[in-house]
């Protein structure tokens, strides 16, 4: 692949990280370090806000610009205080039946809090690359494991190559402290998610808008999946696309009534019918874009680790080259949601 394109590739996917940083500020208050660790893969810090907020942040500055991996009201946990996670239950309605739900990348464990008080019938697995996150979960985000609610503490994309299980539902929700691993964009990782949907199942991704990989992620989702639905989230730069494993022809007045009947069974607060009509976006794919595939991992890498790089750049090529992501899965919003 010419060179221009390996640089474009790798400017969009670290520049996710900067969009957040750029333009939706961590609002600035007052806040206490609850816990601080560095793991084999991440520093990790929980801090506790003025306004009765706790927060998890990968590698943060703690200068007031970190993004905000995940977050949880202390009053009330099972709550989903990031907006971006709220719009994305509005793929639920569309699943067949989400008895079994898989989510990549555990954080602050608000979607698995969230699904597992919903829908008391399912069982909601979560592949976590980093065990450190799994414990500061645990410990500090009221999230417990039981026969309902198992994590695996693996790379998640070996998880799924690996697993012959079958899901209704899957959350790709896995980003580093800046960026989205390069080996979880992929379309030989997209056909292996697709493998793991069981009939009528729906695949959930969190994307970010404003980088120039964005494109080529829509054109990668549109080769391996029949059919795509765009969420987006007014209140940060999150994109939620839903991957469907049949074309059905959905409108965005169909998927509302689904939500309407969806709420009236499991009543989620969230008022999912108005975040769909309110959030549906044409899918608008340029010509240019790329169908992004496990190979150009190699030529990142060797592009990336030239000298004068940043030192994040190398990072993500050999994380890339080593076929691994760059980190574990996490939320990433830094808006403090309104009342």
């Amino acid at each position: 692949m010419p060179i221009p394109i390996i640089r474009r590739l790798v400017f969009g996917i670290l520049v996710a990280g900067c969009f957040i940083s750029c333009f939706t500020p961590l609002q600035s208050q007052e806040y206490r370090i609850v816990y601080d660790i560095r793991s084999p893969f991440q520093r990790i810090t929980v801090v506790d806000t003025g306004g009765g907020f706790r927060r998890m942040i990968f590698d943060g500055r703690l200068d007031g610009s970190d993004p905000i991996q995940s977050e949880m009201n202390l009053a009330r946990p099972h709550d989903l205080a990031l907006s971006y996670t709220r719009t994305m239950m509005s793929a639920l309605p569309l699943a067949a039946d989400p008895e079994r739900i898989l989510l990549i990348g555990l954080g602050g464990a608000s979607m698995q809090r969230f699904l597992h008080a919903l829908l008391p019938e399912a069982i909601i697995e979560t592949a976590e690359l980093d065990p450190e996150v799994h414990s500061v979960a645990v410990e500090f985000f009221a999230f417990n494991e039981d026969e309902r609610q198992i994590v695996h503490i693996e790379d998640g994309r070996a998880f799924i190559e690996n697993s012959r299980d079958s899901y209704n539902l899957i959350f790709l929700d896995a980003y580093s402290a800046e960026a989205i691993p390069f080996s979880l964009t992929t379309a030989e990782f997209l056909e292996a998610v697709k493998a793991r949907l069981a009939e009528g199942g729906v695949v959930c991704a969190n994307l970010l808008t404003g980088n120039l990989f964005f494109s080529d992620m829509l054109r990668t989702y549109a080769q391996v999946f029949p059919e795509l639905h765009l969420v987006r989230n007014p209140s940060s730069g999150n994109t939620l696309l839903i991957a469907l494993d049949q074309r059905s022809g959905l409108t965005v007045e169909a998927w509302a009534e689904k939500a309407e009947a969806f709420e009236n069974a499991h009543p989620t607060g969230l008022d999912l019918p108005r975040i769909i009509r309110r959030g549906a976006a044409e899918i608008r794919i340029p010509v240019r874009a790329k169908i992004l595939r496990d190979k150009i991992a190699g030529k990142m890498a060797d592009f990336v680790n030239e000298p004068g790089d940043h030192h994040r750049c190398a990072a993500a090529g050999t994380a890339a080259r080593a076929g691994k992501p760059i980190a574990s899965g996490l939320q990433t919003e830094r808006q403090m949601p309104q009342p």
